[in-house]
C-alpha cells in the first residue's frame, strides 16, 4: 500500500469512468506507428515499506489521479515534473501503480508502472543444538520429510530411484515403499488428513496415496514441483523461484505469495515445513533454512546449518533437502540428499503461536 494523501468515492468513480485506464503495450501499436514515451517513470522500482517513491513526470499533468492496486491514492489539479507517494504496504512482491491526467494538449496520458516491495525486515539468526543424531540411508535422495502420528514419511527422487517410504527413525530401516515409474522424479511430499501427496519435478503429477502407500489419484499441476507442506487442507507447494503457491486438496490453485528478505526476492525454495502460522524452507543449494510469515510472504528468521554438516559429505551435490516438524516435541529434524545421518534439533527464536495470514 501507499499511505493515503486525498481519497473519496467521487474521485474513484472519476478515474476510473473518465479515463478507462489500460496498460501502454507497444506490441499493438499499429505498424510504422511512433510510439509515443511514458509521461510517467519510476527513478527507482524496488523499495521497502516506508520509503519514499517518486513518480517522474515528462509532461505536466492535470486533474492528476494515481491508484496503488486499483486504489486511489494521490489526486492533484496540477503536476508539473515529479511527485512523490510513500510505500507502506505489508505484503511484499510486485504491485502496480498507475498514474493518470490530462496533457496540456487536452489528450488523456495514463501509464501503468510496477513497484517490488521488498521486506523491510531483516531476518534474525535463529540458534540450535544438536539434541540427538540418527542413522539416515545414504542411498536416499531425499525430496521430502514428515512426521504424521509418529510415523515419518520420506520421499525421494532421480528417474528410476524415486521413492515413497515409511521410514524407522531409531535404525533409519525403511519399513514400506512404493516406487514411482521410472519416467517420474519424486520430489517434496506432505500428509493432509488420510492421505499423502508425493510431487513430481517436471512431469506436472502430483500423486496421492492412502496411508498405507497405496496410490488411489493423480493430479496435474503446470509449473515444476519441487517442496510441498500443508495448512490446514491448504496444499503449499514451493517450485524453486521466490514463490509459494496454494492449492486445494484436488490441486486446484487458490493462489501464490512472493518471497522476500530485506535483500530482495528469495529464489530456489525447496523443501518446506508448515509450523504455527510460518513455513520453513530450505534455500537450495545453501545451508540456509529461512522462517516465513504467510501473512506478508516476509523471511522473518534464518537458520545456518554449516555447523551441522555431515563430514565427509559433498554438501555442494548433497545438499540439504529435509525438515520435519513434531509439534509434541517442539524439535526440527533435517537431513539432506544421500545424507548419513538424520538430526534432532532444537531451535530457538523461531516466530510462532500464531495462525498466519489469509491465503490468497
Amino acid at each position: 500500500m501507499i499511505r493515503l494523501l486525498h481519497s473519496s468515492a467521487g474521485l474513484c468513480l472519476f478515474g476510473l469512468l473518465f479515463f478507462g485506464c489500460q496498460e501502454k503495450k507497444p506490441t499493438e501499436a499499429p505498424a510504422g506507428t511512433e510510439l509515443q514515451p511514458a509521461v510517467a517513470t519510476l527513478a527507482k522500482t524496488g523499495c521497502q515499506p516506508g520509503d519514499s517513491l517518486t513518480i517522474q513526470l515528462g509532461q505536466p499533468l492535470a486533474q492528476l489521479a494515481v491508484f496503488w492496486d486499483g486504489a486511489i491514492v494521490l489526486t492533484k489539479p496540477v503536476a508539473q515534473d515529479s511527485l512523490r507517494v510513500m510505500a507502506a504496504g505489508k505484503k511484499v512482491g510486485r504491485h502496480q501503480l498507475i498514474v493518470q491526467g490530462v496533457l496540456v494538449n487536452k489528450e488523456r496520458s495514463c501509464d501503468t508502472l510496477s513497484v517490488e516491495l521488498w521486506s523491510d525486515v531483516k531476518p534474525p539468526q535463529l540458534t540450535y543444538a544438536v539434541r540427538q543424531t540418527y542413522p539416515h540411508q545414504t542411498s536416499s535422495f531425499t525430496q521430502g520429510l514428515e512426521f504424521d502420528q509418529g510415523t515419518l514419511y520420506e520421499g525421494t527422487g532421480l528417474n528410476g530411484q524415486s521413492k515413497l517410504m515409511k521410514v524407522d527413525l531409531r535404525t533409519g530401516t525403511i519399513q514400506q515403499a512404493v516406487s514411482l515409474p521410472e519416467q517420474y522424479f519424486g520430489e517434496g511430499i506432505t500428509v493432509v488428513g488420510k492421505y499423502v501427496y508425493q510431487l513430481t519435478w517436471t512431469s506436472g503429477q502430483c500423486f496421492r496415496y492412502t496411508k498405507e502407500l497405496v496410490q488411489e489419484q493423480t493430479f496435474t499441476y503446470h509449473t515444476q514441483g519441487w517442496g510441498l507442506t500443508h495448512r490446514d487442507t491448504t496444499l503449499i507447494m514451493s517450485d524453486g523461484s521466490n514463490r509459494l503457491t496454494f492449492y486445494t486438496p484436488t490441486l486446484q490453485r487458490t493462489g501464490e505469495l512472493a518471497v522476500y528478505d530485506d535483500k530482495g526476492p528469495v529464489v530456489n525454495l525447496n523443501e518446506l515445513e508448515y509450523i504455527n502460522g510460518y513455513v520453513l524452507a530450505n534455500v537450495w543449494q545453501t545451508n540456509r533454512i529461512v522462517q516465513i510469515d504467510l501473512a506478508t510472504g516476509k523471511v522473518v528468521g534464518e537458520l545456518q546449518m554449516d555447523a551441522m554438516l555431515p563430514a565427509g559429505i559433498n554438501t555442494k551435490e548433497n545438499v540439504l533437502n529435509g525438515i520435519a516438524y513434531r509439534p509434541e516435541e517442539g524439535a526440527l529434524y533435517v537431513t539432506g540428499k544421500n545424507w548419513p545421518s538424520l538430526f534432532k534439533l532444537q531451535v530457538s527464536g523461531l516466530q510462532k503461536g500464531r495462525k498466519g495470514g489469509t491465503i490468497q
